[in-house]
C-alpha cells in the first residue's frame, strides 16, 4: 500500500516571491551573455542585445526583496562552494584535471590572449572558433587584462560563484518546503552534490567479467558503460564539464523555487536565454521543464509568460546567439538512434535508462507525487532517442535540468517521509548513486598535469587523446555568409599544428 502521506510536490514547490537570490542566479547567468555579445556581435546587433538584456535585467521582481538566507547559512554555502569547486580540478589543475580540459585550456586561453571574434589561419583555409562561450566570458574578459594565469584563477573563482547559488538556491528551498527542520538543507546540498545513478553495479561487472577487474574503475572513471547513452551524474559534471552543468542547474532550482509565481513567468525567459548562450542544449533542457511547469500551472502562469516584456526582452537577447552557434551545425553528427545504431540498441536503451532514472523514479513514487515530476522523467527517457553530436550531447546535456529535479525530489523525500522500507529504498539507491560518483571523484588520485598557457584550440585539437574527434562543434569555415553581417570583424591568427611543440608533458596527454 502507498502511504497516505506522500508528499505533494507540486503543492509544494515553487510557492516562494522571486526575491534577491533570483536575482543574483540571474545576473550571473547573464553577465557573460552580454560581454559575448559586446565582444563578439556587430555594432547593431551588439547593442541590440545589450539594451535588451539589460532592459529585461531591470524588469526583474525581487530587486525590492531580501537575501533569503541568513548570514551564518550563507557563509555556509560560500565555504561548501569553495570546497565543491576545488573539485572542478580543471579550473586550477591543482588536482588531476580530467583529459576534456586540454581542449578548454586552449578555447580559454584564445578568448584571454587575441582579439574577438576568434579566427585560425590554418594553410589556405581560416577557422572561425564557434561554440558556446558564456561559461569563460568573464574569465577570458580578466585574462585579457591581467594574462592566461590571471584567466584560469578568475575561472576557478567563477565557477565557484556559481556554485555558491547552487547551494544558496538548495538552502532556500529546503527553508521554503521544510521550514524549522534541522539539517534539511545541509541533507539537500549533500544529495545534491553526490547524485547520480546506479552507474557503480554495471561498471563493476563489466570490469569483472570484460575488463581488468573490478578495482580498475578506481582512478579511471567514465560512465560509458551504455556506450551511446550517458546521464552525468554530478561530481562527473563538475568534473568534466561546468560549463553545461551551471546553466543548466541554475534555471532548474529557479523554476522550483518559483514556478507559480506569475511574476516569476513574466521574467523567466532571461535565465533560460542567457543560459542558452552558455550551453543551448543545458537550457533547452531547463526550458522544457519551464514550459511544462507553467502549462500545469494554469493560465494565470501561461498569461504571465506570454505578455511579460522582459520575456520578449530576452528573445531579442538570445536570436543574435542562437544564429551564431547554428551556423554550421549540419556537419555536427546527428539523427535518430535506431537509425544510427539499428534496432539492436534497444534492449540496452531500457537497461540505461532503468539503471540511470527508472529504478529511482519507480521508488519515489512511493514517496511522492508530481506531475512535473512525471515530465521531468519522461524527457529523461526520450531524449537519448536522438543523438547530437559526438558522445551525444543531447542525452548528456539536455537532461542535466531534469536529473537535478530529480535530485531534489529525492532528497525532499526522504527529509518528509516517516521511517519505514520506502524511504529506506529511496535512501539506499542514493547511497549506491554516491559511492557511483564517488568513484568517477577517484580520478582526482591521479597525478595532476600543468595546464598548457600557450596552446591555441587547433594545436589543442591535434594533440588531444581525442584523436577520432570530428571538431565541426567547436570551428566552422570561414568566411561564413550567415555570420558575416552578424559578427564584428574578426582577425586572423596564424596557426600550424603540425609543427608546434606539445602542449602539455605526457602525463597530460
Amino acid at each position: 500500500m502507498i502511504p497516505a502521506r506522500r508528499l505533494d510536490l507540486d503543492a509544494t514547490l515553487g510557492l516562494a516571491a522571486p526575491d534577491a537570490l533570483f536575482v543574483a542566479a540571474t545576473a550571473y547567468l547573464l553577465l557573460p551573455a552580454l560581454i559575448f555579445a559586446g565582444g563578439f556581435l556587430a555594432l547593431p546587433w551588439a547593442a541590440t542585445c545589450l539594451l535588451a538584456g539589460i532592459g529585461a535585467f531591470a524588469l526583474l521582481p525581487g530587486w525590492r526583496h531580501g537575501w533569503p538566507l541568513s548570514r551564518r547559512a550563507t557563509l555556509a554555502c560560500a565555504a561548501g562552494a569553495l570546497a565543491w569547486g576545488f573539485g572542478s580540478s580543471g579550473t586550477h589543475h591543482l588536482l588531476y584535471a580530467a583529459v576534456d580540459w586540454q581542449i578548454r585550456d586552449a578555447v580559454l586561453h584564445d578568448l584571454a590572449t587575441g582579439p574577438w571574434p576568434v579566427l585560425y589561419a590554418i594553410g589556405d583555409f581560416a577557422w572561425l572558433l564557434r561554440a558556446p562561450l558564456g561559461y569563460y566570458m568573464p574569465a577570458a574578459a580578466i585574462g585579457r587584462l591581467g594574462g592566461v594565469t590571471a584567466a584560469q584563477a578568475a575561472l576557478f573563482l567563477w565557477t565557484a560563484l556559481g556554485l555558491f547559488l547552487v547551494l544558496a538556491l538548495l538552502a532556500a528551498l529546503a527553508r521554503d518546503v521544510l521550514p524549522g527542520r534541522r539539517h534539511a538543507a545541509l541533507v539537500l546540498a549533500l544529495v545534491f552534490v553526490t547524485f547520480g545513478g546506479l552507474d557503480l553495479l554495471p561498471n563493476l561487472w563489466l570490469d569483472a567479467t570484460e575488463g581488468d577487474g573490478i578495482a580498475s574503475y578506481w582512478g579511471r572513471g567514465g560512465e560509458w558503460w551504455a556506450r551511446e547513452f550517458q546521464f552525468s551524474g554530478h561530481a562527473t559534471l563538475l568534473l568534466w564539464v561546468p560549463n553545461h552543468a551551471l546553466p543548466a542547474w541554475l534555471p532548474a532550482l529557479l523554476l522550483l523555487r518559483h514556478a507559480r509565481q506569475p511574476r516569476f513567468a513574466a521574467t523567466a525567459g532571461l535565465p533560460l536565454a542567457a543560459a542558452a548562450i552558455w550551453a543551448p542544449l543545458s537550457a533547452l533542457g531547463a526550458g522544457v521543464l519551464t514550459a511544462a511547469a507553467f502549462l500545469l500551472a494554469g493560465w494565470p502562469a501561461i498569461r504571465a509568460a506570454l505578455s511579460g516584456p522582459a520575456n520578449w526582452l530576452s528573445v531579442a537577447l538570445v536570436v543574435p546567439a542562437g544564429l551564431f552557434l547554428m551556423a554550421g551545425s549540419s556537419s555536427i553528427p546527428h539523427g535518430f538512434l535506431f537509425s544510427l545504431h539499428g534496432w539492436e540498441a534497444l534492449p540496452r536503451l531500457l537497461l540505461f535508462l532503468l539503471v540511470e532514472v527508472g529504478a529511482l523514479a519507480i521508488a519515489l513514487r512511493l514517496l511522492v507525487g508530481s506531475r512535473l515530476l512525471a515530465v521531468a522523467v519522461g524527457l529523461l527517457a526520450i531524449l537519448p532517442l536522438y543523438v547530437f553530436g559526438p558522445g551525444n550531447e543531447m542525452t548528456m546535456r539536455g537532461g542535466i535540468a531534469a536529473l537535478a529535479f530529480l535530485a531534489v525530489a529525492a532528497a525532499l523525500a526522504v527529509l518528509h517521509a516517516l521511517p519505514g522500507w520506502r524511504r529506506s529504498l529511496v535512501a539506499a539507491l542514493l547511497l549506491l548513486g554516491a559511492a557511483g560518483q564517488a568513484m568517477e571523484a577517484s580520478i582526482l588520485f591521479n597525478e595532476p598535469w600543468p595546464p598548457s598557457r600557450g596552446c591555441t584550440l587547433p594545436e589543442a585539437a591535434a594533440q588531444s587523446v581525442f584523436t577520432d574527434t570530428d571538431w565541426s562543434h567547436y570551428v566552422i569555415p570561414w568566411p561564413d555568409r550567415a555570420l558575416a553581417r552578424l559578427l564584428a570583424e574578426p582577425a586572423e591568427r596564424q596557426v600550424d599544428p603540425e609543427t608546434v611543440a606539445r602542449c602539455w608533458p605526457e602525463e597530460g596527454g
